[in-house]
């Protein structure tokens, strides 16, 4: 996915303001298939760093970029045995469970994406060629 491609679909998602400046959106969009479609996007500080969490139909992309490298984790959707969206005040969370056992714990998330999170989790999931 280029670029342009992903700020359309973020105006499209009413999140383009929210995110346009993140760094991590570049090698997001070099990550995206080209039938990919991202459906949620969002941060919450995960193992101490302020992470993005891409929801796409096919699987969970979590980001985190710094000063001379990074990390990318990918949770394939499929493998997501249960999640929760915790909406606070001011301190609202994000847990994703996997089958295989995995926990990833963001706080400090939008609470405000709830909505838009939960719709991304219960669309179909599209399973890659």
């Amino acid at each position: 996915m280029i670029r342009n491609d992903l700020d359309n679909r973020l105006q499209e998602l009413g999140i383009y303001s929210d995110f346009y400046y993140r760094k991590e959106l570049k090698p997001l969009a070099q990550m995206l298939g080209e039938y990919e479609r991202l459906n949620c996007l969002l941060t919450g500080v995960h193992e101490g760093n302020r992470k993005m969490v891409a929801v796409t139909d096919r699987r969970i992309i979590v980001l985190f970029t710094a000063l001379g490298g990074g990390d990318v984790k990918i949770i394939r959707r499929a493998s997501v045995k249960d999640w929760r969206f915790e909406k606070k005040f001011l301190f609202s969370s994000l847990v994703i469970e996997t089958k295989g056992g995995a926990v990833f714990t963001f706080t400090n998330t939008q609470g405000k994406l709830r909505d838009l999170f939960e719709r991304a989790m219960n669309e179909p999931i599209v399973h890659a060629d």
